[in-house]
Order: structure tokens, then sequence, then C-alpha cells
């Protein structure tokens, strides 16, 4: 049988493209290697206990605003509850503590000026800048001309993105900031966004934060699973097809077109399209060849810089620990170190888990059903560098895991240790505990060095005309992955697979 589209991995990317491929007449095939579909954006059980790998937060999934659009146009919309959380973080500095209400702009900026007065001016001249830019490029995503067409015209048209597009997040705090405890502050969430100020494309410094705190920040009821399986139900819903446990090992072309694919329990499919879930590197080198593809193309991805990758704590508590959790709305906190994200980031990357800062999410406060008997799901989470855990990879991978396990079991105590200030005695009420590094991040997505947002946020590889294209040199081969345009986070990956699936429509 010869499908419309065939879809290779079933990330949030692959398939928000397939339900609206699905929903607009298309015949498609999902192909997915694991026992269950979603990418990084799963669920997993251990005893009374459900874990969710890697979101600790959504924006724009209200009814009506900018991510739930593209819900809609993907038939998932209405069919997914997602629950509007009171906070948007919990900052523990070395010396000082703020916690950022969501979804009340208003609210953000005075909690600012009440721990900043005398930087009162410059919050709100910043904050009206960064609405324009939020703006702008809401109206870019949105706008149905042509990037080609809007070239010529773009100072004109989004007057408040274009004079700082060039510049970096540091760039631009400075031009309204001088404390830089506050600009901190701001950016303290550095780790969702993958690089600190001085690296961070301005406007991943300015946009998933505007979002959070203009429109608010949400978590799907029933945990993670619930956004992939659901965008399933409707692929199947449309007459497509998800199959599971089927990796694909090749890509078929003829001459310069992409005419199928091969799985690696034999079975062969021919798709008039075939789109890529998986990251570039395994696209290109593994599943085509970079001999097909022109040496200019490869050289340029091969020089691009990918993102940092995570490591997890994944713990699960007694009921006992519930007693020890004074505000039962509070969800995310980000523990620090420093004030200088510079050298935050340099801690992070080189594994210092001793200093780098870390994520405290507190699960069981969004959703009772993670846990059962009233135990409490928490987890504790550090970006990190793949390069430190790349000595283990080849043992890893010929299951010698006895340094791999020493190590990774050395550094969930150093977070638990740490944890223990903000939650005393957290070790005594663990009943199970599972720990992910780089590798795991690597062994499960298959993505390159681990990287859990594709591409890094810098000033070159994120806007549409130097971000990797969805659009690849072979013929009916595309890409919807966190590694194109929009870029990674389970919200601009919907988007994006969701815009590919507009563009191969016409519309």
């Amino acid at each position: 049988m010869k499908y419309d589209a065939i879809i290779i991995g079933s990330g949030l990317g692959g398939l928000s493209c397939s339900a609206y491929l699905a929903r607009n007449g298309w015949k498609v095939l999902v192909l997915e290697k694991h026992i269950r579909q979603g990418g990084f954006a799963i669920s997993f059980r251990r005893g009374d206990f459900t874990f969710d790998p890697s979101l600790h937060m959504m924006d724009g999934v209200g009814k009506g605003q900018n991510t739930y659009r593209f819900l809609e146009w993907c038939g998932v919309g209405s069919k997914i509850e997602f629950k509007k959380l009171k906070y948007f973080g919990r900052f523990i500095f070395p010396d000082d503590e703020i916690r950022l209400p969501g979804g009340n702009l208003e609210s953000v900026m005075s909690v600012l000026e009440e721990h900043f007065p005398h930087e009162r001016e410059g919050i709100r001249n910043l904050f009206r800048k960064m609405t324009h830019i939020y703006n702008d490029v809401y109206k870019f995503l949105f706008s149905q001309i042509p990037l080609w067409l809007q070239l010529p015209i773009f100072p004109l048209i989004y007057r408040g993105l274009y004079p700082v597009i060039k510049k970096t997040g540091e760039q631009f705090f400075n031009s309204y900031l001088n404390d830089s405890r506050l600009k901190a502050t701001l950016l303290a969430n550095w780790q969702f966004l993958g690089l600190p100020p001085s690296q961070l494309n301005v406007v991943y410094s300015v946009l998933p934060n505007m979002d959070y705190w203009m429109m608010g920040c949400y978590y799907p009821k029933g945990g993670n699973q619930m956004i992939p399986d659901t965008f399933v139900e409707v692929i199947k819903e449309n007459h497509g097809e998800v199959l599971l446990n089927s990796e694909v090992t090749s890509i078929t072309t003829d001459g310069n077109k992409a005419t199928g694919v091969v799985t690696k329990n034999g079975g062969r499919y021919s798709g008039r399209v075939i789109i890529s879930n998986a990251c570039p590197m395994e696209t290109f080198h593994n599943l085509i060849g970079k001999d097909k593809f022109p040496r200019k193309f490869m050289k340029k991805m091969d020089t691009m810089k990918q993102s940092l990758s995570y490591f997890c704590v994944y713990l699960g508590l007694d009921k006992e620990f519930r007693t020890m959790v004074k505000d039962e709305e509070e969800h995310e906190i980000f523990v620090l170190d420093t004030y200088d994200l510079e050298e935050d980031f340099r801690w992070c990357s080189n594994c210092e888990v001793e200093k780098g800062s870390f994520m405290i999410t507190l699960y069981s406060n969004v959703d009772d059903s993670f846990a059962k008997g009233n135990k409490f799901v928490l987890s504790l989470t550090q970006t990190q560098g793949y390069e430190y855990w790349s000595r283990y990879e080849n043992d890893y991978i010929d299951g010698n895991k006895d340094f791999y396990n020493k190590e990774k079991d050395r550094m969930a105590k150093v977070l638990i240790k740490r944890t223990e200030k903000v939650f005393p005695e957290l070790s005594k009420h663990i009943e199970v505990l599972v720990v992910a590094t780089p590798l795991t991040m690597k062994r499960y997505t298959g993505n390159y060095k681990g990287a859990i947002i594709g591409w890094a946020n810098t000033i070159d590889q994120c806007s549409p005309m130097n971000r990797m294209s969805q659009k690849t040199p072979i013929e009916n081969l595309y890409l919807s992955s966190a590694w194109t345009f929009i870029g990674g986070g389970q919200a601009p990956v919907i988007m994006s697979g969701c815009r590919l699936g507009k563009k191969l429509i016409g519309r």
C-alpha cells in the first residue's frame, strides 16, 4: 500500500503533523521504534508512581490562546484538559528568594518592583518592549504570507522584533536594567531555554516566559502521556495508522526523490511524502547516507551546535512527605547557588552537580493521579553537557554499567542532599528512585548527544532563515522536530508539526 505520508518517529513534531494531515484527508502512517508513542512527551510507571520524564509546564494552551489554536487545527484542542498553575516558579538564590506568578503580567511586574524598587521604570519599559516583541513573533507565526515575500518589508511589518532580532538576551536586558540580580531573576529558568543570557537568542529570551507570565502556566491533566495518546487517537479516527515497535532503518530513494522506508522487522512501505521526526544527524547520516546530500549542506549541519541534555532524578515518596509541602499549589522551584548565570551555565555544562542550578518539580501538586495512596511524585532536573558522560558511552552500550551506575548514583545523592535544604530529610521518604542521564536521553530519543531541545537557541541558529529547514535537499523528504523552526519545547514542536502539515496541504 502506498501512503500519502510516512512519518518516522512519534514525537510531538511527528504526531502533530500526522494529525493535521490525517484530518485533511491524507492517508498517513506513523512508525515508532519504541513500545509507546511520544518521544520526550511520555510517562512511565514504577510501582505506585507515574513519572513524566521531561515536561515541567506548557504555555499558550488555554482555550483560545496561541498554542491552543494549533492544537485545534490538529483536532486535539478540546480533547486534552489542561490545569492552570498558580505560579510560574519559586527562585531560590544564595541570599534571597522570589516567587513569580503566572498568567498575570501586571502581578509579575508588581512582584519584581517590590523586590527591586529602584528598577521600577526599567521594568515597565522592558515589559512594554517584550510585549511588542511577543505580539510580533506570533503575528509572524500566524501570517499566511510566504517568508520570501515578507523579507523586503520585514522592518516595517515587525517594528518591535526587527531592531532586536540579532541581539542576545543579555544585550537586550542590559538596555533597560542595571541590577544584575534582577536580570538573573528574569532568566533564572535558563535551563528551560538551554543557554545563559549571553548566548541566548532574544526571541527565546522573551517569548516563552512572556507566554507564561501573560497567558499562564499549564499542565495536562492525567500527565504528559495524554498529549501524544490524544494525537494518536485523532490520527486513527481519521483512518491513519500508528505502528509501534517499528524502527525505521533506511529511507528508500529513486534518484533524488524519497520513495519509502524499510523497518528493522522487514517491513517496506511506500509514501508520496516522507517526514522524519528523528534528529537530522540520524536521518541524513544513517537513514539515507550523507553521500546523497550536497557536501555544503552536510558541512553546515555538522558545524551546528546542539543544546545540552538533562540529568533527572525521579522520586516516588511516601504519603508522609505531603506534610512537608507547605504550599499545595507550588509546582516548580529553581535552586541557584549564584546570580552569575554564565558561571552557572559552565557548572552545568561541566556536570559540576554540587554547584550547578537545578529544578525541583512537585508533580503531585498538579495531579493526584501521579501517585497512589496519597503518595507523592517529585523530580530533580539539572541541565548537563554530554561530553562528561561520553566516557561511559561504549560500556553503556555494551551493558557494562558498573562505573556508569556508580557515577549516576553519586550525582543523584548530591542533588537529593541539596534538595534537603528545601525539604529536610527528603531521603527518608523515598520509596522509588529512578535516574536518567544524557546517555539515557540519547538512547530513548535518538537525539544527537541527548540534546533536549534540538539545536541550541543561539542568534545564528534560531531565525527561520538560519534554523534548519523542514524541506531537505532530497525531494519529498521533510523534517518535523525540535531541530527545525520554531525550535525545541513541546509547544513549539507542536506548532512546527502543524505548520509543516499546512504547507504540505497548501494552506
